[in-house]
Protein backbone atom coordinates (compact mmCIF):
# COMPACT_ATOMS: atom_id res chain seq x y z
CA UNK A 1 0.00 0.00 0.00
CA UNK A 2 1.38 3.08 -1.07
CA UNK A 3 1.97 5.59 2.26
CA UNK A 4 -0.40 8.49 2.77
CA UNK A 5 1.96 11.44 2.92
CA UNK A 6 1.64 13.51 6.37
CA UNK A 7 0.14 16.79 4.71
CA UNK A 8 -2.76 15.09 2.45
CA UNK A 9 -3.63 12.95 5.75
CA UNK A 10 -6.23 15.21 6.78
CA UNK A 11 -8.13 15.66 3.94
CA UNK A 12 -7.65 12.06 2.81
CA UNK A 13 -9.43 10.82 6.53
CA UNK A 14 -11.74 13.58 6.24
CA UNK A 15 -13.05 14.78 3.20
CA UNK A 16 -15.74 16.99 4.12
CA UNK A 17 -13.04 19.27 6.25
CA UNK A 18 -12.86 20.66 2.27
CA UNK A 19 -16.31 22.23 2.56
CA UNK A 20 -14.31 23.78 6.12
CA UNK A 21 -11.97 25.13 3.87
CA UNK A 22 -14.29 26.25 0.39
CA UNK A 23 -16.51 27.94 3.43
CA UNK A 24 -13.43 30.22 4.98
CA UNK A 25 -12.11 31.29 1.49
CA UNK A 26 -16.02 32.56 0.82
CA UNK A 27 -16.40 34.13 3.76
CA UNK A 28 -13.02 35.93 2.91
CA UNK A 29 -13.95 36.87 -0.60
CA UNK A 30 -17.06 38.26 1.03
CA UNK A 31 -15.59 40.02 3.37
CA UNK A 32 -12.77 41.95 0.77
CA UNK A 33 -16.01 42.98 -1.25
CA UNK A 34 -17.85 44.38 1.36
CA UNK A 35 -14.65 46.55 2.66
CA UNK A 36 -13.95 46.97 -0.79
CA UNK A 37 -18.06 48.63 -1.37
CA UNK A 38 -17.28 50.70 2.21
CA UNK A 39 -14.22 52.31 0.96
CA UNK A 40 -15.27 55.56 -0.18
CA UNK A 41 -16.98 55.98 3.26
CA UNK A 42 -13.96 55.23 4.43
CA UNK A 43 -14.70 52.35 7.30
CA UNK A 44 -13.70 53.45 10.68
CA UNK A 45 -10.90 50.43 11.99
CA UNK A 46 -13.46 49.24 15.40
CA UNK A 47 -16.01 48.24 12.55
CA UNK A 48 -13.71 46.55 11.01
CA UNK A 49 -12.38 44.71 13.33
CA UNK A 50 -16.05 44.09 15.05
CA UNK A 51 -16.89 42.57 11.41
CA UNK A 52 -13.77 40.14 11.34
CA UNK A 53 -14.47 39.29 14.56
CA UNK A 54 -18.02 38.29 14.43
CA UNK A 55 -17.38 36.39 11.30
CA UNK A 56 -14.77 34.30 12.32
CA UNK A 57 -16.28 33.82 16.26
CA UNK A 58 -19.59 32.57 13.98
CA UNK A 59 -17.13 30.33 11.77
CA UNK A 60 -15.14 29.04 14.53
CA UNK A 61 -18.49 27.31 16.37
CA UNK A 62 -20.00 26.02 13.70
CA UNK A 63 -17.28 24.39 12.29
CA UNK A 64 -14.98 23.56 14.93
CA UNK A 65 -17.52 22.72 17.73
CA UNK A 66 -20.26 21.86 16.04
CA UNK A 67 -19.07 20.08 12.28
CA UNK A 68 -16.12 18.80 12.96
CA UNK A 69 -16.86 16.79 15.79
CA UNK A 70 -19.95 15.47 13.62
CA UNK A 71 -17.51 14.57 10.75
CA UNK A 72 -15.05 12.93 13.00
CA UNK A 73 -17.60 10.94 14.91
CA UNK A 74 -19.57 10.05 11.39
CA UNK A 75 -15.99 9.11 10.09
CA UNK A 76 -15.17 6.39 12.95
CA UNK A 77 -18.40 4.86 12.96
CA UNK A 78 -18.41 4.55 8.91
CA UNK A 79 -14.55 2.59 9.32
CA UNK A 80 -16.16 0.53 12.38
CA UNK A 81 -17.82 -2.25 10.57
CA UNK A 82 -18.20 -6.04 9.82
CA UNK A 83 -19.29 -5.43 6.15
CA UNK A 84 -17.31 -7.19 3.33
CA UNK A 85 -14.17 -5.47 2.36
CA UNK A 86 -13.83 -3.06 5.53
CA UNK A 87 -10.34 -3.03 7.53
CA UNK A 88 -12.03 -3.88 10.39
CA UNK A 89 -13.26 -6.70 9.08
CA UNK A 90 -10.21 -8.17 7.68
CA UNK A 91 -8.54 -7.28 11.16
CA UNK A 92 -11.76 -9.33 12.77
CA UNK A 93 -11.94 -12.47 10.30
CA UNK A 94 -7.62 -12.72 11.09
CA UNK A 95 -6.08 -10.97 13.78
CA UNK A 96 -2.85 -9.74 12.26
CA UNK A 97 -0.65 -10.47 15.00
CA UNK A 98 -0.59 -12.91 17.96
CA UNK A 99 -1.44 -12.72 21.00
CA UNK A 100 0.81 -13.35 24.10
CA UNK A 101 -0.59 -17.16 25.38
CA UNK A 102 0.98 -17.74 29.02
CA UNK A 103 0.51 -20.73 31.16
CA UNK A 104 1.23 -21.36 35.03
CA UNK A 105 1.01 -24.41 36.87
CA UNK A 106 0.87 -25.65 40.65
CA UNK A 107 2.85 -28.66 41.41
CA UNK A 108 1.70 -30.54 44.72
CA UNK A 109 5.13 -30.68 47.07
CA UNK A 110 3.62 -32.76 49.21
CA UNK A 111 0.94 -35.21 47.64
CA UNK A 112 1.37 -37.69 49.89
CA UNK A 113 0.68 -35.69 52.98
CA UNK A 114 -2.90 -34.54 50.97
CA UNK A 115 -3.54 -38.12 50.93
CA UNK A 116 -3.42 -38.15 54.94
CA UNK A 117 -5.44 -34.79 54.92
CA UNK A 118 -2.65 -32.14 54.83
CA UNK A 119 -3.31 -28.96 52.99
CA UNK A 120 -1.05 -29.04 49.53
CA UNK A 121 1.17 -27.22 49.46
CA UNK A 122 1.95 -25.60 46.03
CA UNK A 123 4.52 -24.14 44.02
CA UNK A 124 3.85 -22.30 41.03
CA UNK A 125 5.77 -22.97 37.65
CA UNK A 126 6.06 -21.36 34.09
CA UNK A 127 5.84 -19.49 32.02
CA UNK A 128 5.27 -21.85 29.19
CA UNK A 129 4.60 -19.32 27.01
CA UNK A 130 2.94 -19.34 23.32
CA UNK A 131 1.46 -17.71 20.36
CA UNK A 132 -2.00 -17.78 19.72
CA UNK A 133 -3.27 -16.76 16.67
CA UNK A 134 -6.88 -15.85 16.42
CA UNK A 135 -9.27 -16.07 12.82
CA UNK A 136 -12.69 -16.71 12.03
CA UNK A 137 -13.59 -19.23 9.54
CA UNK A 138 -16.36 -20.47 7.22
CA UNK A 139 -18.01 -16.81 7.04
CA UNK A 140 -21.07 -16.35 5.59
CA UNK A 141 -23.66 -12.73 5.61
CA UNK A 142 -26.73 -12.20 5.48
CA UNK A 143 -26.59 -8.27 3.90
CA UNK A 144 -30.38 -7.71 4.80
CA UNK A 145 -30.18 -8.56 8.21
CA UNK A 146 -26.72 -7.58 8.43
CA UNK A 147 -25.36 -10.14 10.22
CA UNK A 148 -22.41 -12.45 9.72
CA UNK A 149 -21.66 -16.18 10.72
CA UNK A 150 -18.17 -17.61 11.60
CA UNK A 151 -16.32 -20.39 13.32
CA UNK A 152 -13.94 -19.39 15.77
CA UNK A 153 -10.13 -21.09 15.49
CA UNK A 154 -7.58 -20.46 17.60
CA UNK A 155 -4.13 -21.72 16.81
CA UNK A 156 -1.22 -22.19 19.79
CA UNK A 157 2.70 -22.66 18.46
CA UNK A 158 5.60 -22.13 21.33
CA UNK A 159 7.29 -20.21 21.79
CA UNK A 160 10.78 -19.67 23.98
CA UNK A 161 11.20 -16.06 24.92
CA UNK A 162 12.83 -14.97 28.32
CA UNK A 163 12.00 -16.27 31.35
CA UNK A 164 9.74 -19.22 29.51
CA UNK A 165 10.35 -22.89 30.56
CA UNK A 166 10.63 -25.48 27.69
CA UNK A 167 7.84 -27.56 29.01
CA UNK A 168 10.11 -30.90 30.03
CA UNK A 169 9.54 -29.97 34.06
CA UNK A 170 7.70 -32.70 35.50
CA UNK A 171 4.39 -31.49 37.22
CA UNK A 172 2.32 -33.40 40.04
CA UNK A 173 -1.20 -32.53 40.44
CA UNK A 174 -4.09 -34.32 40.81
CA UNK A 175 -5.67 -36.57 38.32
CA UNK A 176 -8.15 -34.37 36.32
CA UNK A 177 -9.63 -37.90 35.37
CA UNK A 178 -9.45 -39.59 38.38
CA UNK A 179 -10.72 -36.54 40.32
CA UNK A 180 -13.30 -35.65 37.94
CA UNK A 181 -14.91 -38.94 36.95
CA UNK A 182 -15.07 -39.51 40.95
CA UNK A 183 -16.80 -35.78 41.86
CA UNK A 184 -18.85 -36.27 38.56
CA UNK A 185 -20.21 -39.70 39.68
CA UNK A 186 -20.88 -38.45 43.69
CA UNK A 187 -23.48 -35.64 42.55
CA UNK A 188 -25.49 -37.41 39.55
CA UNK A 189 -25.19 -40.91 40.61
CA UNK A 190 -23.97 -41.56 43.54
CA UNK A 191 -24.81 -45.31 43.80
CA UNK A 192 -22.25 -45.72 41.27
CA UNK A 193 -19.48 -45.16 43.51
CA UNK A 194 -18.68 -48.72 43.91
CA UNK A 195 -18.11 -49.50 39.82
CA UNK A 196 -16.19 -45.88 39.73
CA UNK A 197 -13.73 -47.31 42.26
CA UNK A 198 -13.54 -51.27 40.69
CA UNK A 199 -12.75 -48.61 36.75
CA UNK A 200 -9.51 -46.42 38.80
CA UNK A 201 -8.34 -49.77 39.94
CA UNK A 202 -8.40 -51.35 36.71
CA UNK A 203 -7.52 -48.82 34.67
CA UNK A 204 -4.87 -47.17 36.45
CA UNK A 205 -3.24 -50.00 37.95
CA UNK A 206 -4.42 -49.87 42.18
CA UNK A 207 -3.38 -46.26 42.70
CA UNK A 208 -2.15 -45.22 45.89
CA UNK A 209 -3.05 -41.71 45.75
CA UNK A 210 -5.20 -39.33 43.18
CA UNK A 211 -1.73 -37.43 42.08
CA UNK A 212 -0.01 -37.95 39.07
CA UNK A 213 3.16 -36.81 37.92
CA UNK A 214 3.58 -35.73 33.88
CA UNK A 215 5.73 -33.48 31.74
CA UNK A 216 4.04 -29.99 31.18
CA UNK A 217 4.08 -30.26 27.56
CA UNK A 218 2.03 -33.57 27.83
CA UNK A 219 -0.14 -32.33 30.42
CA UNK A 220 -1.51 -28.99 28.21
CA UNK A 221 -0.69 -30.22 24.74
CA UNK A 222 0.79 -33.67 23.42
CA UNK A 223 -1.78 -35.84 26.29
CA UNK A 224 -1.47 -37.92 29.22
CA UNK A 225 -2.02 -41.38 27.82
CA UNK A 226 -4.90 -43.52 29.91
CA UNK A 227 -4.39 -46.76 29.36
CA UNK A 228 -7.90 -48.41 28.34
CA UNK A 229 -6.83 -51.97 26.83
CA UNK A 230 -8.60 -53.46 30.10
CA UNK A 231 -10.97 -56.59 29.87
CA UNK A 232 -12.86 -56.21 33.13
CA UNK A 233 -16.60 -55.25 33.61
CA UNK A 234 -16.14 -52.22 35.40
CA UNK A 235 -12.84 -50.81 33.47
CA UNK A 236 -14.48 -51.50 30.15
CA UNK A 237 -17.86 -50.04 30.91
CA UNK A 238 -15.65 -46.43 31.83
CA UNK A 239 -13.45 -46.61 28.95
CA UNK A 240 -15.98 -47.16 26.13
CA UNK A 241 -17.59 -43.58 28.11
CA UNK A 242 -14.48 -42.00 27.78
CA UNK A 243 -13.47 -42.97 24.16
CA UNK A 244 -16.71 -40.96 22.91
CA UNK A 245 -15.31 -38.19 24.51
CA UNK A 246 -14.80 -35.10 22.02
CA UNK A 247 -11.90 -34.01 24.12
CA UNK A 248 -9.54 -36.85 24.29
CA UNK A 249 -7.09 -38.30 21.53
CA UNK A 250 -7.02 -41.98 20.48
CA UNK A 251 -3.27 -42.91 20.64
CA UNK A 252 -4.12 -46.58 19.16
CA UNK A 253 -7.16 -48.72 19.44
CA UNK A 254 -7.01 -48.88 22.66
CA UNK A 255 -5.47 -46.17 24.45
CA UNK A 256 -6.58 -42.83 24.84
CA UNK A 257 -4.87 -39.31 25.67
CA UNK A 258 -5.77 -36.49 27.60
CA UNK A 259 -4.61 -33.08 27.81
CA UNK A 260 -6.03 -29.67 28.71
CA UNK A 261 -5.19 -27.52 26.08
CA UNK A 262 -4.75 -29.92 23.17
CA UNK A 263 -8.20 -30.63 21.64
CA UNK A 264 -8.69 -26.93 21.11
CA UNK A 265 -5.63 -26.56 19.36
CA UNK A 266 -6.40 -25.42 15.54
CA UNK A 267 -10.06 -26.49 16.39
CA UNK A 268 -13.10 -24.64 14.92
CA UNK A 269 -15.51 -23.48 17.29
CA UNK A 270 -19.02 -23.93 17.36
CA UNK A 271 -20.85 -21.18 15.36
CA UNK A 272 -21.33 -17.45 16.00
CA UNK A 273 -24.00 -15.09 14.18
CA UNK A 274 -23.07 -11.58 14.98
CA UNK A 275 -24.39 -8.22 13.75
CA UNK A 276 -21.76 -6.64 11.22
CA UNK A 277 -22.65 -3.35 12.55
CA UNK A 278 -22.95 -1.48 9.01
CA UNK A 279 -26.62 -0.31 10.01
CA UNK A 280 -25.87 0.23 13.69
CA UNK A 281 -22.31 1.19 14.29
CA UNK A 282 -23.41 0.40 18.42
CA UNK A 283 -23.84 -3.04 17.56
CA UNK A 284 -21.17 -4.48 15.55
CA UNK A 285 -19.68 -7.62 16.64
CA UNK A 286 -23.08 -8.08 18.95
CA UNK A 287 -23.91 -11.87 19.32
CA UNK A 288 -27.25 -13.09 18.33
CA UNK A 289 -26.82 -16.70 18.29
CA UNK A 290 -24.28 -19.06 19.38
CA UNK A 291 -24.32 -22.59 18.56
CA UNK A 292 -27.37 -21.92 16.75
CA UNK A 293 -29.10 -20.55 19.52
CA UNK A 294 -30.59 -17.46 20.65
CA UNK A 295 -29.78 -18.05 24.34
CA UNK A 296 -27.95 -20.81 26.55
CA UNK A 297 -30.27 -23.98 28.04
CA UNK A 298 -27.93 -23.76 30.79
CA UNK A 299 -28.71 -21.83 33.52
CA UNK A 300 -32.05 -21.20 35.36
CA UNK A 301 -33.21 -17.78 34.58
CA UNK A 302 -33.49 -16.07 31.81
CA UNK A 303 -31.37 -13.52 32.22
CA UNK A 304 -28.54 -15.61 32.59
CA UNK A 305 -28.57 -17.75 29.47
CA UNK A 306 -28.64 -14.34 27.81
CA UNK A 307 -25.00 -13.51 25.11
CA UNK A 308 -24.21 -10.17 26.23
CA UNK A 309 -21.94 -8.24 24.25
CA UNK A 310 -19.83 -9.55 21.71
CA UNK A 311 -17.25 -12.48 21.10
CA UNK A 312 -14.11 -10.23 22.38
CA UNK A 313 -12.09 -9.14 19.56
CA UNK A 314 -14.28 -6.10 18.54
CA UNK A 315 -16.27 -3.56 20.52
CA UNK A 316 -18.68 -1.01 19.29
CA UNK A 317 -17.36 3.31 19.00
CA UNK A 318 -18.11 5.81 21.43
CA UNK A 319 -19.06 3.34 24.42
CA UNK A 320 -20.26 5.07 27.26
CA UNK A 321 -18.35 4.43 30.43
CA UNK A 322 -21.54 3.21 32.14
CA UNK A 323 -21.99 0.56 29.70
CA UNK A 324 -18.74 -1.38 30.75
CA UNK A 325 -17.62 -4.08 28.25
CA UNK A 326 -19.40 -7.08 27.83
CA UNK A 327 -18.11 -10.21 26.35
CA UNK A 328 -19.42 -14.29 25.99
CA UNK A 329 -16.91 -16.88 26.88
CA UNK A 330 -18.16 -20.33 25.67
CA UNK A 331 -15.83 -21.88 28.11
CA UNK A 332 -17.83 -20.11 31.03
CA UNK A 333 -21.38 -20.42 29.39
CA UNK A 334 -21.30 -16.77 30.81
CA UNK A 335 -20.52 -13.03 29.59
CA UNK A 336 -18.53 -11.18 31.80
CA UNK A 337 -18.73 -7.46 32.09
CA UNK A 338 -15.59 -5.37 32.57
CA UNK A 339 -16.48 -2.18 34.44
CA UNK A 340 -14.53 1.65 33.78
CA UNK A 341 -11.88 1.99 37.02
CA UNK A 342 -10.27 4.66 35.36
CA UNK A 343 -8.34 6.81 32.80
CA UNK A 344 -4.23 6.29 31.74
CA UNK A 345 -2.34 6.68 28.74
CA UNK A 346 -1.04 4.31 26.21
CA UNK A 347 1.54 5.45 23.95
CA UNK A 348 0.49 8.67 24.39
CA UNK A 349 -2.98 7.65 23.40
CA UNK A 350 -6.01 9.06 26.02
CA UNK A 351 -7.48 5.60 27.25
CA UNK A 352 -10.05 4.37 29.74
CA UNK A 353 -8.90 1.32 32.29
CA UNK A 354 -11.34 -1.58 32.35
CA UNK A 355 -11.40 -4.24 35.23
CA UNK A 356 -13.48 -7.66 35.47
CA UNK A 357 -14.04 -10.20 38.46
CA UNK A 358 -16.30 -13.42 38.70
CA UNK A 359 -18.50 -11.15 41.32
CA UNK A 360 -19.81 -12.76 44.12
CA UNK A 361 -23.13 -15.57 43.79
CA UNK A 362 -23.55 -16.13 47.04
CA UNK A 363 -24.60 -12.24 47.86
CA UNK A 364 -25.30 -10.75 44.35
CA UNK A 365 -28.82 -11.14 42.80
CA UNK A 366 -28.37 -11.02 39.87
CA UNK A 367 -25.60 -14.09 39.91
CA UNK A 368 -27.39 -16.52 42.03
CA UNK A 369 -28.59 -17.92 38.61
CA UNK A 370 -24.72 -19.23 38.54
CA UNK A 371 -24.73 -21.07 41.78
CA UNK A 372 -24.79 -25.06 41.63
CA UNK A 373 -27.94 -25.61 43.38
CA UNK A 374 -31.09 -22.96 44.93
CA UNK A 375 -29.38 -24.17 48.19
CA UNK A 376 -25.74 -23.89 47.70
CA UNK A 377 -23.39 -21.04 46.64
CA UNK A 378 -19.90 -20.35 46.39
CA UNK A 379 -17.99 -17.96 47.61
CA UNK A 380 -17.03 -14.51 46.41
CA UNK A 381 -14.74 -15.21 42.76
CA UNK A 382 -15.50 -18.48 42.37
CA UNK A 383 -17.60 -20.09 39.49
CA UNK A 384 -18.72 -24.11 39.48
CA UNK A 385 -18.93 -24.89 35.49
CA UNK A 386 -20.46 -28.20 35.99
CA UNK A 387 -23.69 -27.22 34.46
CA UNK A 388 -21.53 -25.79 31.70
CA UNK A 389 -18.82 -28.64 31.16
CA UNK A 390 -20.26 -31.67 32.52
CA UNK A 391 -17.02 -31.61 34.70
CA UNK A 392 -16.90 -30.00 38.43
CA UNK A 393 -14.21 -27.75 37.66
CA UNK A 394 -14.05 -24.19 39.34
CA UNK A 395 -12.61 -21.05 37.38
CA UNK A 396 -11.19 -18.10 39.60
CA UNK A 397 -9.04 -15.66 38.96
CA UNK A 398 -5.35 -16.52 39.76
CA UNK A 399 -3.88 -16.94 43.26
CA UNK A 400 -7.65 -16.24 44.27
CA UNK A 401 -7.31 -12.58 43.45
CA UNK A 402 -10.47 -11.15 44.36
CA UNK A 403 -11.97 -14.10 46.02
CA UNK A 404 -13.07 -15.22 49.29
CA UNK A 405 -10.10 -15.39 51.94
CA UNK A 406 -11.11 -18.99 52.73
CA UNK A 407 -9.99 -20.25 49.25
CA UNK A 408 -6.55 -18.83 49.83
CA UNK A 409 -6.29 -19.98 53.52
CA UNK A 410 -7.20 -23.57 51.98
CA UNK A 411 -3.52 -24.39 50.55
CA UNK A 412 -0.01 -23.58 50.84
CA UNK A 413 1.95 -20.99 49.14
CA UNK A 414 -0.39 -18.65 47.02
CA UNK A 415 0.12 -14.81 46.93
CA UNK A 416 -2.39 -13.34 45.26
CA UNK A 417 -2.03 -9.23 43.67
CA UNK A 418 -3.71 -6.92 41.24
CA UNK A 419 -0.44 -6.58 39.41
CA UNK A 420 0.07 -10.38 38.43
CA UNK A 421 -3.09 -11.70 39.16
CA UNK A 422 -6.15 -9.62 38.12
CA UNK A 423 -8.20 -8.78 34.66
CA UNK A 424 -7.24 -5.24 32.99
CA UNK A 425 -8.39 -3.94 29.60
CA UNK A 426 -6.91 -0.32 28.39
CA UNK A 427 -9.62 0.65 25.93
CA UNK A 428 -9.57 3.53 23.14
CA UNK A 429 -13.50 4.51 23.39
CA UNK A 430 -13.49 6.69 20.26
CA UNK A 431 -12.66 3.68 17.90
CA UNK A 432 -13.66 1.19 20.47
CA UNK A 433 -10.40 -1.09 20.46
CA UNK A 434 -8.53 -2.53 23.29
CA UNK A 435 -4.71 -1.45 23.38
CA UNK A 436 -3.34 -3.56 25.55
CA UNK A 437 -5.16 -6.14 27.61
CA UNK A 438 -4.40 -8.87 30.23
CA UNK A 439 -7.10 -11.94 30.37
CA UNK A 440 -6.55 -14.09 33.45
CA UNK A 441 -8.30 -17.35 34.61
CA UNK A 442 -7.62 -19.84 36.75
CA UNK A 443 -9.04 -23.62 36.65
CA UNK A 444 -9.21 -25.49 39.85
CA UNK A 445 -10.80 -28.48 41.08
CA UNK A 446 -12.58 -29.56 44.56
CA UNK A 447 -11.04 -32.06 46.59
CA UNK A 448 -13.35 -33.77 49.40
CA UNK A 449 -13.12 -37.05 51.61
CA UNK A 450 -15.21 -40.08 50.08
CA UNK A 451 -15.31 -42.55 52.54
CA UNK A 452 -16.08 -45.32 49.88
CA UNK A 453 -13.25 -44.63 48.05
CA UNK A 454 -10.19 -45.40 49.78
CA UNK A 455 -7.58 -42.73 47.72
CA UNK A 456 -10.53 -40.11 48.81
CA UNK A 457 -11.16 -41.15 52.56
CA UNK A 458 -8.86 -38.90 54.16
CA UNK A 459 -8.41 -36.01 51.58
CA UNK A 460 -8.96 -31.97 52.72
CA UNK A 461 -12.07 -30.50 52.04
CA UNK A 462 -10.46 -27.73 49.80
CA UNK A 463 -10.13 -26.09 46.16
CA UNK A 464 -7.35 -27.37 44.40
CA UNK A 465 -5.60 -24.74 41.71
CA UNK A 466 -4.33 -27.05 38.94
CA UNK A 467 -3.08 -24.22 36.55
CA UNK A 468 -3.87 -20.56 35.29
CA UNK A 469 -3.83 -18.61 31.69
CA UNK A 470 -2.95 -15.44 30.39
CA UNK A 471 -4.19 -14.23 27.24
CA UNK A 472 -2.29 -10.54 26.53
CA UNK A 473 -2.65 -8.14 23.68
CA UNK A 474 -0.03 -5.23 23.60
CA UNK A 475 -0.26 -3.31 20.57
CA UNK A 476 2.84 -1.42 18.93
CA UNK A 477 3.55 1.55 16.73
CA UNK A 478 2.39 0.12 13.79
CA UNK A 479 -1.55 -0.31 15.41
CA UNK A 480 -0.91 2.65 17.28
CA UNK A 481 0.22 5.54 14.94
CA UNK A 482 -3.44 6.11 13.03
CA UNK A 483 -4.89 6.40 16.70
CA UNK A 484 -1.89 9.36 17.36
CA UNK A 485 -2.57 10.88 14.48
CA UNK A 486 -5.96 10.88 14.97
CA UNK A 487 -5.57 12.32 18.22
CA UNK A 488 -2.73 14.59 17.43
CA UNK A 489 -5.59 16.03 14.79
CA UNK A 490 -8.13 16.40 17.39
CA UNK A 491 -5.92 18.00 19.58
CA UNK A 492 -4.37 20.35 16.95
CA UNK A 493 -8.35 21.56 15.85
CA UNK A 494 -9.39 21.56 19.37
CA UNK A 495 -6.27 24.12 20.44
CA UNK A 496 -6.97 25.83 17.47
CA UNK A 497 -10.53 26.26 17.92
CA UNK A 498 -10.32 28.12 21.42
CA UNK A 499 -7.60 30.11 20.81
CA UNK A 500 -9.02 31.47 17.26
CA UNK A 501 -12.28 31.90 19.38
CA UNK A 502 -10.56 33.45 22.05
CA UNK A 503 -8.82 35.99 19.67
CA UNK A 504 -12.00 37.13 18.11
CA UNK A 505 -13.51 37.88 21.22
CA UNK A 506 -10.47 40.08 22.32
CA UNK A 507 -10.63 41.47 19.37
CA UNK A 508 -14.43 42.18 19.74
CA UNK A 509 -13.35 43.86 23.20
CA UNK A 510 -10.60 45.86 21.59
CA UNK A 511 -12.97 47.11 19.08
CA UNK A 512 -15.74 48.40 21.68
CA UNK A 513 -13.02 50.26 23.18
CA UNK A 514 -11.27 52.28 20.17
CA UNK A 515 -15.34 52.95 19.24
CA UNK A 516 -16.01 54.19 22.80
CA UNK A 517 -12.82 55.48 23.22
CA UNK A 518 -13.28 57.74 19.78
CA UNK A 519 -16.47 58.90 20.07
CA UNK A 520 -17.54 62.36 20.45
CA UNK A 521 -14.15 63.45 18.81
CA UNK A 522 -14.13 65.72 15.72
CA UNK A 523 -11.80 65.31 12.83
CA UNK A 524 -10.97 69.09 12.30
CA UNK A 525 -9.43 69.64 8.54
CA UNK A 526 -6.54 71.92 8.98
CA UNK A 527 -7.09 75.29 7.06
CA UNK A 528 -3.88 76.49 4.88
CA UNK A 529 -3.95 80.30 3.57
CA UNK A 530 -4.17 80.04 -0.27
CA UNK A 531 -1.93 83.02 -1.95
CA UNK A 532 -4.19 85.02 -4.41
CA UNK A 533 -3.29 84.43 -8.02
CA UNK A 534 -1.86 88.00 -9.75
CA UNK A 535 -5.29 88.38 -12.20
CA UNK A 536 -7.95 86.96 -10.51
CA UNK A 537 -9.15 84.70 -7.73
CA UNK A 538 -7.67 81.23 -7.72
CA UNK A 539 -10.33 78.39 -7.30
CA UNK A 540 -10.03 75.23 -5.82
CA UNK A 541 -8.85 74.06 -9.03
CA UNK A 542 -6.16 76.99 -9.14
CA UNK A 543 -7.46 78.51 -11.97
CA UNK A 544 -8.04 82.44 -12.24
CA UNK A 545 -11.67 84.23 -12.60
CA UNK A 546 -11.28 86.40 -14.60
CA UNK A 547 -14.98 87.77 -14.64
CA UNK A 548 -14.07 90.23 -11.51
CA UNK A 549 -11.34 92.93 -11.80
CA UNK A 550 -8.92 93.90 -9.17
CA UNK A 551 -11.16 96.38 -7.90
CA UNK A 552 -13.79 94.37 -7.41
CA UNK A 553 -12.40 92.54 -5.38
CA UNK A 554 -11.63 94.72 -3.00
CA UNK A 555 -14.74 96.19 -2.47
CA UNK A 556 -15.52 92.53 -1.00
Amino acid sequence: MKPIRRKDFLFLLFPKLRLLKFSFDSLKCIYHCYTKKKTKKEMRLPVKIAIGCTIGLVVIIVFGFIAFPKMIKGKVKSMINLNKGSEIRQMFVKVPFALDFKIYMFNVTNPMDVQKGALPVLKEVGPFCFEEWKEKVDLDDNDDEDVMFYNPKDTFYKTNGPGCLDGSQMITMAHPLILGMVNTVVRTKPGAISLISKAINSIYGNPDSIFMTASAMDILFDGVVIKCGVKDFAGKAVCSQLKEAPDLRHVDENDLAFSFIGPKNATPGKRFKVLRGVKESHDVGRILEYDNKKEMEVWPTKECNQYKGTDGTVFPPYLTKEEGLASYAPDLCRSLVAVYSGDTKYDGIPVRIYTATLGDMSKNADEKCYCPTPDTCLKKGMMDLFKCAGVPVYVSLPHFYESDESYVKGVVGLNPNKKDHGIQILFESTTGGPVKAAKRLQFNMPLEPNPKLPIFANLPNTVLPLFWVEEGVALNNTFTKPLKDLFKIMKIVKIAKWLIMLGCLGGLGAAGYLYFSKKGEANITPVHKVKPAENGVSTLGGEVNHAMSDNEIEKY
